[in-house]
Parts: C-alpha cells; structure tokens; sequence
C-alpha cells in the first residue's frame, strides 16, 4: 500500500470514529412510558373504611425507574371529582417547567374527566426521589417512590447492596380530607391532624383494630418485610408524611445514610434518622442480628398541636415572586428564631463537600443556609414541605432568566397544557370578596 493510499484510509478510519463519537454523544439515556389512574378507593384502616384519591388502586402508588438520564413521560388520567396536578419532587427538569406541576404555579388543574401527559427529564439524578400530588393536601394519598439507578455502565459509589426495598412513611386521615381542609381554611379552624402514620401505607400492630402480631403474617395493619441474615440491603425511605418530621430506626441495626434526595453523600452510621417531609434518604442496613423478628418504626418529631401559627390567624394571601439573573450564584439563609450572625457564621459554612438536597430541615432555634446557581431558566415553586405552614402562606415562587442561547432558554409550553377553567377555592373566594379583592388573582 503506498503512502497516499495509506493516508486516505487513515482519514476515513478518523472521520468514520468521530461520526460514531458523534452519535453516541447524541444518546441522552431510555425513555419510559406510564399511565397513572387517579380515582376514588375505599381503604379500611384503623376501625373504619374511608374513600382515598390514589394512582392505580395503590396507597402508596406505583413506582417510577429509571437509570440517570432517562426520560418518562406519565399520561395521568383524572377520576376523581376535582382538579389534579402531580409533582416530580427533586427532578431538576432542565428549562421544563411546564411538567413541574406545582398548581397554579406552571399549570392549571387536570380537570376531573380529562388527562395530561407529564414529560420528565432525568439529568443529575441518581438515588431516590419521589412524585406526588401538588393540589392543596391530596398529596396525603397521591404519592409514590422514584428509583433512580445508575446510568448504564456504571455502579454504585459503595459495595453494591444485595437487595433493596422501598419504604414510603405516610398520613392516615379520618374523613373526607380535602373537604375537611377546605371546611377549616373557611371557618379559620385549626387545619386537619392526621390519626396515624404509616409504612408502605400501613399503621402498624400499636394502632387502633389492629390484629397484627409476630405469628400472624396475614394481617394488612401493618407492613413486614422478610430479610435474609446477612445480607445488606439498600432502604430507600421517603417522607411522605404531611405535615410532620419524623424519627426512623430498626430494632438493634445500625443504618449507614449514603445518599439524600437524589445524590449520594458521604457515609454516616447510625442507629436512627430524622427525615422530614419531602426527604428522601438512601441507607444500608446489614441483617447481622440473631434470627428472629424487629420492628421497623417511625415517630414524629414534636406534636403537631405545638405547629400553630403565632397569631391560629392566616397569613395575607399573595403573589411572591424573585427574579434571578441566569448563573446568578444565589445565597439564602433560612433562620428559626433570627439569631444568624451575617459578619461570623458564614465562616463556618462548608464550603469543601456540602451536602446537595432538595428539602432541608430548619433548626427551630436556628439556623441553614444554601448556595445554588441559577442556571435552570424557568418558574420554580419554593415552599414549606410541612403543608400546614404552606397553606399558611410560606412560599413564594423564583423565576430564573433565559440565558444568551436557544440550549439556556426556557422551552416552549407544550400545546395540550390544561386549561385554567376552575374557580378558586370557595374559602378563597370568600376571603378576597370580603377584602374588596374579588377580581385579585393568587399563586397560592
């Protein structure tokens, strides 16, 4: 082969691997399809058969999985009697907030009888998030675990675990939930309490009529979950409770947290957790006690009879909205009771491996600050995850800037977004008429 010869083949051989480089650069991950069925199901659980609005006949409702970098598109298909939206709690869905879901926020209801196809985009992701419901208080039975693998190729940054399970904590209500909440938020009554917590939608052998004990496995009051000795499994736990931080333990095990909201952390052992509403956390536990059987329990942190707003008042209902520059390098200080030093504590920030969340935990009598960049243009919704204190008025809504090009812009909404045709809520209605603002619209 002469040296021309030689040349021209070196040339395809280049151009054909950049071709091929180019085109495995163009594979962003699977994409998945699920349907969600949003109705009414009678549900018995302590003493008494009461109506729920779940996904797919389920309390908790399906699981969505996914590798990092997938997409998934859920075609959520309402009957039940009232407005619906469904929020994809953690997912970052770069310049796509038209399927982020916060009601009223980036969409209007999906109106009983109709549907709505929700496109998620999976980027940064990779652990345990979870989707829910974001009208009012219906996430209470609207709500389900999101299992982020790794992408394909790559593993886990620990020992991969024998097994997993998930492990959703819940709010059991007595009643007509959404009608009771609308009831108080009309008359300024204390807002609905829930009559017990749950795992994997089960209150447990220490709750009224139940049947459960150790001998008996054929009890639904309480959730078992059998193990091999051992082994060491991956819990993926997820706050769904409403409107209360919880503590988590297993009876003599130890669990080591590698992972919260979708990101992996460094390791840390323990023999229990607090998790708050929204959290989601990542934890080995090995099975290494002697055979036999350990509850799993779950406990609230303080009593929700304590969580009263300072004057059983509502606070001014309004629109709250901060514009941030895109890339703008933000910081926010979140105080309990105002004691954060702006001159000395910023001195103890972690500035070397701060921990990446999408729900944190504000000290009652302290304080937490956060860094982001704002480079994902859209609206976002930021609020309090206890949904007592939300409904209370703590939230407001940041509106990030396009950038300079098409890929830091906001995409287009898509063309089949649900129509705004719902009045507002009749207390709402009732508390701007009664102000002289009846023609004054809200976020909240």
């Amino acid at each position: 082969m002469n040296l021309k010869n030689t040349e021209s083949l070196l040339v395809e051989f280049l151009g054909l691997l950049f071709l091929v480089s180019q085109c495995l650069g163009m594979v962003e991950g699977e994409v998945h399809f699920y349907d969600f069925v949003l109705r009414e199901k009678n549900f018995t659980k302590m003493c008494s058969t009461e109506s729920m609005l779940v996904a797919n006949g389920s309390f908790p409702g399906p699981v969505i999985q996914v590798h990092k970098g997938d997409t998934v598109y859920v075609n959520v298909h309402n009957e039940g009697d009232y407005g619906v939206t469904l929020h994809w709690h953690g997912v970052m869905q770069p310049r796509n907030p038209w399927s982020d879901g916060p009601e009223y926020i980036t969409q209007c209801p999906i109106e009983s009888g109709s549907n709505f196809t929700y496109e998620i985009i999976f980027s940064i992701e990779e652990g345990t998030l979870w989707w829910h419901a974001h009208s009012d208080w219906t996430r209470a039975s609207v709500h389900g675990a999101i299992i982020i693998l790794p992408a394909i190729g790559s593993t886990y940054p620990f020992p991969k675990p024998d097994e997993e399970e998930i492990i959703v904590l819940g709010s059991l209500y007595s009643g007509n939930l959404k009608a009771m909440l609308d009831k108080d938020l009309q008359t300024g009554d204390d807002l609905p309490h829930s009559i017990a917590y749950t795992i994997n939608g089960e209150p447990g052998d220490f709750c009224d009529c139940s049947k459960g004990t150790f001998a008996d496995f054929g009890v639904e009051s309480t959730y078992r979950w059998m193990v091999d000795h051992g082994k060491t499994y991956l819990l993926r736990v997820v706050n769904a409770v409403v409107a209360a931080d919880l503590f988590f333990a297993i009876s003599q095990h130890n669990l080591t947290v590698v992972g919260m909201d979708g990101h992996y952390t460094k390791p840390l052992t323990t023999s229990y957790i607090a998790i708050s509403p929204g959290q989601t956390m990542d934890i080995l536990v090995t099975t290494n006690q002697s055979l036999g059987h350990y509850y799993m329990a779950a406990r609230q942190l303080w009593g929700q009879s304590e969580d009263l707003p300072i004057s059983m008042a509502l606070t001014d209902i309004g629109t709250k909205v901060k514009v941030l520059n895109y890339n703008e390098t933000v910081e926010v200080v979140f105080q309990g009771i105002g004691n954060f030093d702006n001159e000395t504590d910023p001195k103890g920030f972690n500035l070397v491996d701060p921990p990446e969340v999408n729900t944190f935990q504000v000290p009652k009598n302290g304080w937490l600050a956060l860094r982001f960049v704002a480079n994902n243009p859209g609206v976002w919704f930021w609020h309090c995850h206890l949904d007592r204190h939300m409904t209370w008025g703590m939230a407001a809504v940041f509106i990030v800037k396009n950038g300079g090009t098409a890929e830091t812009s906001i995409r287009q909404p898509p063309a089949y977004l649900p129509l705004c045709k719902l009045p507002l809520a009749p207390w709402l209605q009732k508390s701007y008429v009664s102000e002289g603002k009846a023609n004054v619209s809200s976020f909240i």
